[in-house]
């Protein structure tokens, strides 16, 4: 077929249920001349069984590996891609008929740009549609809007291939966040964009990573930032060589200023009520909370930090510890605090 225009990187372990429909609407694309890079991570339902129906199909090539995990399997797909082009895809989601050559026209038109996603229109596991989802258009809005959040829908993203793999491709330490730790990197060398059209079908089920790891994604995700803005000021990245998964332990540290620490409180007690803590843990934690106050928006304080403390606090009849918490409570952020009471 001689080197693709297009390289679609679709990472899938055990994903039988949905594999078939986003390989075919690859398939379906209007595109000239494109490969599909199928990387299967140590499945062991039926997905080997589908791709072995797509064995004599030129544009597909197949990496099988061992169970090695999401960024293992990108950055295999990022080795083996033929095209200067890549662009994602996940085995549960499906590719609009254009967006390929959409993509790729607009890349080609604009070499500054390192990569380009565009809105998605979410689907539940049953396809029916669940809305659209726009992401900032023009490469100012889309590339200074990280800052806040990620602004590329990851599957729906087509970027250069030299660039990414120039600042090391996906990062382990940054599971669940590893494509906001990737744009934040890219972004440092060049703008990223989106096109206004819908891209991709993203499909949300009680499987996704959201659903799955939110507390893990936003803290992967935190960490990503913290070490983006190190690098822009000179200093070296606190995590650059680490491989396995971040901890929380390891941002409450002595190697993480008060400010930096403080962009984690949402975090903490997020993942405190996920795991059932204690009320000595969510007071220790409170207390540490209190002591960064001077960072962290008051608003986000009393709601994400007091708030369900001093409810813990009320279920566990400690009521005077929690008439106290509310006392500072209120003095914070008097309508934020008031808020709580009608809960």
């Amino acid at each position: 077929m001689g080197q693709p225009q297009v390289s679609v990187v679709i990472p899938v372990w055990n994903g039988e249920r949905y594999l078939r429909e986003a390989i075919e609407s690859v398939l379906d694309q209007n595109l000239e001349s494109f490969e599909v890079v199928v990387i299967d991570d140590g499945s062991t339902d039926g997905t080997s069984a589908i791709l072995e129906e797509y064995a004599n199909n030129g544009r597909i090539r197949v990496h099988r590996q061992t169970n090695q995990g999401l960024v293992a399997a990108l950055n295999a797909g990022l080795r083996i891609a033929q095209s200067k082009y890549v662009a994602r895809l996940d085995a549960d989601d499906i590719c609009m008929p254009g967006r390929l050559a959409a993509q790729l026209r607009y890349l080609e038109c604009h070499p500054e740009v390192l990569a380009v996603g565009g809105a998605i229109e979410m689907i539940d596991e049953h396809g029916h549609s669940k809305g659209r989802r726009g992401y900032p258009v023009g490469q100012v809005a889309a590339t200074s809007g990280m800052l806040k959040g990620c602004t590329l829908a990851h599957p729906a993203v087509m970027m250069r291939k030299e660039a990414v793999q120039d600042v090391g491709g996906y990062r382990t330490v940054f599971k669940h966040a590893e494509d906001y730790d990737l744009w934040l990197r890219l972004i440092e060398h060049g703008p990223v964009d989106n096109l206004a059209e819908v891209m991709i079908k993203y499909r949300v089920h009680p499987e996704s990573v959201t659903h799955k790891h939110g507390a893990s994604q936003s803290l992967a995700a935190g960490a990503a930032l913290v070490a983006h803005r190190r690098r822009v000021q000179g200093l070296p990245d606190p995590f650059n060589g680490r491989e396995s998964a971040l901890k929380l332990e390891e941002i409450l540290s002595d190697g993480f200023s008060n400010k930096e620490q403080a962009a984690f409180a949402y975090v903490r007690f997020r993942m405190l009520a996920e795991s059932g803590a204690s009320i000595s843990d969510r007071l220790a934690a409170l207390e540490w909370a209190w002591n960064l106050r001077s960072h962290i928006p008051r608003g986000r304080l009393v709601r994400h930090c007091l708030a369900p403390t001093i409810s813990a606090l009320r279920k566990a009849d400690r009521t005077g510890e929690a008439v106290g918490w509310f006392a500072r409570a209120f003095i914070t952020e008097p309508l934020s605090a008031c808020w709580m009471l009608f809960r």
